[in-house]
């Protein structure tokens, strides 16, 4: 296990033991103002948050016996402010003992720091072109699978046999593995599984394919862990598309889980678990903080408390999910709360899943990553063009929106919004067809996921317009780099039906961002330049005269 979780583990179990007697003083001065007065209903629902806490966060931090008589304390108070009577004397002295029996509890030893799994290796280095590692005899599939990934930018490796997959394999981890059921006596499956069980294993592409089976057998080929099974004859753009976006999951920003948790010890302990497995986690201790937080961090996944001081997780739950922004945005409640009814409301809330402190560290990672994972791909499917894979229109204008903001807050080189065209499409389509007309629109999308960076916005805006935003780039740099693009776009060879080849060029308008421009005004003036560009002839590039300019 990694040496820097035990230390901060055991760092965190001395700043909860530390601060344990703070935390029974404070039930104990709650016990005599109830005491004095049983009437006192503030009194009774301190004491009752106070067990809370403690049954949420003792097991967490090696105290299970804490955590037992923290839920019998907070059982005990609970039962009584449902009845809505006040505690008799005996009760509060029985609540005394618990206090007392805890604070034995933490004169124990320590306990060892729980297994954590060690988060997903980080890519080194400059961008590569990726291989995909193929285990198959049929060779005409190869040559098939070469052909339509070369398109994307991606080769082909061959294994011969199961002997040489596995050395490969234990080599580099690919960032993609094909696999036929049947290759070298029918053990392809069992590849897969050994690609699942080496370290990195879980971040790679895994796909089976086979001849056409029966829907038991489906699943068993997906059993051993591949991301998906596909007939043959291969319906190629969906594999493509498929694997685009399996291999998009590895160069993604980490995730950023944002927690509302009031209780600091628990905050803390939730920020190191998911820290140590490489998320970005911001706490939210008050709860009329949560629009604001959610606003200004724009969380991958929401970790949510159901018992929050003046509010609860399933309210904000349920604000969260009347904004359409936010509705395919994991939920994950992680409370003390293990009852049937918490649970079902968990579910009427709108929460994605319910699991209860204590929480292994390796059940709350897995959670959050499977959910994340499982939103992420929903996300691609909505936000992504069929065609070319690349950004919809809506998705898109939401990114230029998020640049925009960015832009704001840290002003860099700059940033551009560029818009491109296809000369004479309507020519192509004509003359050639329209699936002629799609393989020409998908290799200039190919182009541009190839040529340009991750971080750069990509996306078709509808028929034969694209458009991308570059940041941290001079005006002069953009367009360089576009006419880069465009020079190897119209070399690009295309093939009719009729066998004949053609070639294809476009236009682009470049459009520099400029304070105070809104996402509209960018997008008109490199509309306007695109315009410039058609005027001037096609095939070329153009940039947007500045705002005040002499024209």
């Amino acid at each position: 296990m990694d040496t820097s979780w035990r230390r901060t583990f055991r760092e965190l179990r001395g700043q909860f033991a530390d601060g344990a007697e703070e935390r029974l003083l404070a039930i104990d001065r709650a016990l005599d103002r109830l005491k004095e007065n049983p009437e006192d209903s503030k009194s009774l629902a301190e004491v009752r948050l106070r067990f809370h806490g403690l049954s949420g966060t003792g097991a967490t931090f090696g105290f299970p016996r804490v955590s037992v008589l923290g839920a019998e304390g907070e059982h005990a108070t609970e039962a009584v402010q449902e009845a809505h009577r006040a505690p008799a004397l005996e009760e509060i002295v029985a609540w005394r003992r618990l206090v007392e029996e805890v604070r034995e509890e933490f004169r124990a030893d320590a306990a060892p720091a729980p297994e954590i799994p060690a988060g997903p290796a980080k890519p080194a280095g400059a961008a590569r072109t990726i291989e995909v590692l193929v285990a198959c005899d049929d060779a005409e599939f190869r040559g098939a699978l070469a052909a339509h990934l070369e398109r994307e930018g991606m080769t082909v490796t061959v294994a011969r046999n199961f002997e040489d997959t596995e050395a490969r394999i234990a080599k580099r981890v690919p960032e993609a593995l094909v696999v036929d059921m049947r290759f070298d006596g029918g053990r392809g499956g069992a590849l897969v599984e050994k690609l699942r069980g080496m370290a990195e294993g879980e971040g790679a592409a895994a796909f089976v394919v086979g001849a056409p089976v029966g829907f038991v057998d489906k699943v068993e080929a997906i059993r051993c862990g591949a991301d998906s099974y596909f007939e043959q004859p291969i319906d190629w753009e969906l594999f493509t598309r498929r694997l685009r976006q399996l291999l998009e999951r590895s160069k993604a920003e980490p995730p950023r889980i944002l927690s509302v948790e009031d209780d600091p010890d628990q905050a803390a302990f939730v920020k190191a678990v998911l820290e140590a497995a490489g998320h970005v986690v911001r706490i939210c201790p008050d709860p009329t903080r949560f629009e604001a937080e959610a606003i200004a961090f724009e969380p991958d996944l929401v970790l949510m408390d159901i018992n929050l001081p003046g509010l609860s997780g399933h309210d904000l739950a349920r604000f969260l999910r009347q904004n359409e922004k936010y509705a395919a945005v994991p939920v994950v409640f992680l409370t003390a709360e293990g009852r049937a009814q918490s649970r079902i409301d968990t579910i009427r809330a709108g929460g994605d899943d319910h699991l209860v402190k204590p929480v292994a560290p390796v059940l709350l990672l897995s959670t959050v990553a499977a959910r994340i994972e499982r939103a992420s791909f929903l996300k691609s499917l909505l936000g992504r063009d069929g065609l070319t894979g690349l950004l919809n229109h809506t998705a898109f204008l939401e990114g230029a929106r998020a640049t925009l903001l960015r832009q704001g807050r840290t002003p860099g080189k700059g940033a551009s919004f560029i818009l491109i065209d296809l000369d004479l499409f309507k020519a192509v389509n004509d003359r050639h067809g329209h699936p002629v007309g799609d393989r020409v629109l998908a290799a200039l999308g190919a182009l541009l996921r190839r040529r340009l960076r991750g971080s750069d916005l990509v996306g078709r805006l509808g028929g034969e317009e694209f458009a991308v935003i570059l940041a941290d780039l001079t005006e002069e740099e953009a367009e360089r780099l576009m006419n880069r693009l465009l020079e190897e776009f119209s070399v690009i060879g295309h093939h009719g039906l009729d066998k004949s080849t053609f070639h294809v060029t476009f236009s682009a308008g470049i459009s520099t961002l400029s304070p105070g421009m809104t996402v509209d005004a960018w997008r008109q003036a490199a509309d306007d330049a695109l315009y410039a560009a058609k005027s001037a002839g096609r095939n070329r590039v153009v940039r947007a005269a500045r705002p005040g300019a002499a024209g």
